[in-house]
């Protein structure tokens, strides 16, 4: 199984949440599963961490094939 890992970041959490969304949705059905689950979003927001050298919020993610 392959995938694909990356990090999003922004200025609050729900413009994080709704790159990730878009991220996810712009791949179709390339990956079936996700980590965390866009379908989950209090999770989602529960796992941003706050960077406050550059003053925003990240989430690490993980799509797999």
């Amino acid at each position: 199984m392959g995938g694909m890992t990356g990090k999003i970041r922004g200025k609050s959490k729900i413009e994080v949440y709704l790159k990730y969304v878009e991220v996810v949705e712009g791949y179709g059905e390339t990956f079936q599963e996700h980590d965390p689950d866009p379908k989950y979003k209090k999770n989602c927001k529960s796992l941003m961490e706050w960077d406050p050298d550059a003053g925003e919020w990240a989430l690490h993610y993980h799509l797999h094939t």
